[in-house]
């Protein structure tokens, strides 16, 4: 049957099979909905417009003639950073580094004889119709659309070479190499690997990486090789390793502490020889997902939330009207209800029928039912979305401990919080709200995409390829699912401080 999809672009008719969604239909067709339950019904995020009347697009069953409106996407305001290939005199030509995220893709264009970084690009992952969290990708994968997951990965990355060598008037013929770096189950998805065996213990890997390949077997469109950095374990991967090596752990005299806060908390704790790393399933309250008005970092969300001078004040992308939040906003809104004592330390939100302090009072509202605490006109913060909070704060924490207790708890020098969304975080929010210990707040720095520079790092195999492997080789990983340890820290890190 024949159906309809409007964007900003124009329109597409596609052929949809009986008795498919429309989810389904948007997938088979390789256009773009977000669908953070990977189409589970659960979070109402993947809504289109049909007649002109909101519907959910994995709930909906595709009918002859039906024409759907997609939402408009605003471009995404990905951390990118700065970063430099050492200049090699036997290089020519242009190489691409990419930090290949489950949330977003990240690419630059890098001149291999100065080492500069001549063009920077960031997109939302085109396989996120399937799901926000790297456990739906798996799923996703088992249930026979692994094809579909690594032709949307490689399609992205070859799109966004050609548009990075437009942006930077290079001509794609004198590329002749890319550095990627990911998480691993993004890693076997772009190697064409089942990434199943992930999802279910031993957590074993199909390959650690750490190789390069050539191009075409990647279905790039450039003649030379791809290198596809060095995972630790299922759950750390070789954007871990990226990021140590764009700050320099590996060479740290002084014990550091690594965090990339996203859907998985990866951290590494350690210095030099000797790097303990685990990974913790925070869920995907920190990339905006399954939180009422939770939406990516792009035009409109809110990004910080403080209260200054009687009032509450937003930091909104592109400082127009507030439309939703992002991860960070939610911390920060987090940190001010708890200092406003309408939030108390198991998590309960109080409401209107409470006994609150006055300045709080404008802000306390209900939502279908549930308490809220209202932002802006179209934004607010449900006492579900505190829960969705706790448990992703409290897993990262208790990872932290874990690692700390495991290490013999060392004097930390440096807190480092990376990646995109660890550029936003306001260090003093994530130690209110009990997300890193307030004994390291002092220490605690914004490492930005330490993972795209360490990729860019990358690109020149003879010095940083090596220290990749030797960074694996030193890391040691500390398997947290099933640790008694991990589980009683977990329970009582959901807990804000007092």
């Amino acid at each position: 049957m024949e159906v309809t999809f409007l964007t900003g672009g124009g329109r597409r008719t596609v052929q949809a099979r009986e008795g498919s969604t429309v989810l389904e239909a948007l997938r088979e067709a390789g256009c773009e909905l977000a669908a953070p339950c990977g189409g589970q019904g659960r979070c109402g995020k993947c809504t289109v417009y049909i007649d002109g009347q909101p519907a959910l697009a994995c709930r909906t069953v595709c009918r002859e003639g039906m024409t759907v409106r997609l939402p408009d996407v605003s471009p995404l305001a990905v951390e990118l950073g700065e970063g430099a290939a050492r200049p090699d005199p036997g290089q020519t030509g242009f190489g691409v580094a990419c930090d290949v995220g489950t949330t977003t893709v990240a690419c630059q264009l890098v001149d291999m004889v100065s080492g500069r970084v001549l063009a920077s690009l960031g997109e939302a992952s085109r396989q996120r119709t399937y799901g926000a969290d790297v456990i739906s990708r798996i799923r996703a994968s088992t249930d026979g659309h692994r094809p579909a997951l690594t032709a949307a990965v490689r399609d992205q990355l070859a799109g966004m070479l050609r548009a990075l060598c437009e942006q930077a008037g290079a001509a794609l013929a004198d590329v002749h190499t890319m550095a990627c770096v990911g998480n691993p189950t993004m890693c076997h998805l772009l190697a064409g690997l089942a990434p199943d065996a992930i999802g279910a213990a031993p957590f074993a890997p199909v390959s650690y990486f750490g190789e390069t390949v050539d191009a075409a077997s990647l279905d790039m469109p450039f003649a030379g090789t791809v290198y596809i950095a060095p995972a630790v374990s299922g759950y750390v991967g070789g954007d871990v390793a990226a990021g140590l090596l764009a700050v320099g752990m590996d060479r740290a005299e002084e014990p550091w502490l690594y965090i990339d806060v996203g859907t998985n908390g990866e951290m590494a704790l350690g210095r030099g020889e000797r790097i303990l790393c685990c990974s913790a399933a925070a869920g995907p309250a920190f990339e905006g997902d399954r939180i009422k008005c939770g939406m990516a970092a792009a035009n409109g969300a809110v990004t910080g939330v403080t209260y200054e001078d009687g009032g509450l004040r937003l930091d909104v992308i592109g400082g127009g009207e507030a439309l939703g939040l992002c991860g960070s906003g939610l911390i920060d809104a987090a940190a001010v209800m708890l200092d406003m004592g309408v939030l108390d330390k198991t998590g309960r939100l109080l409401g209107i029928e409470d006994d609150v302090p006055p300045r709080a009072r404008p802000y306390l509202c209900q939502v279908d039912g549930e308490n809220a605490f209202r932002l802006a006109e179209r934004v607010y913060v449900t006492q579900s979305d505190v829960r969705a909070l706790q448990l992703g704060k409290g897993a990262v924490a208790a990872g932290i401990q874990v690692l700390r207790r495991t290490a013999g708890d060392p004097p930390i020098a440096r807190l480092l919080l990376a990646g995109g969304f660890g550029s936003y975080i306001r260090p003093e929010s994530a130690a209110r709200i009990g997300l890193i210990p307030a004994d390291l707040l002092a220490v605690t720095e914004a490492a930005g995409n330490a993972a795209l520079r360490g990729a860019v790092m990358a690109l020149v195999p003879a010095d940083a390829r090596t220290r990749l492997a030797r960074l694996r080789d030193r890391m040691a990983y500390v398997e947290l699912s099933g640790l008694a340890a991990f589980s009683g820290a977990y329970l009582r890190a959901m807990d804000f401080p007092g």
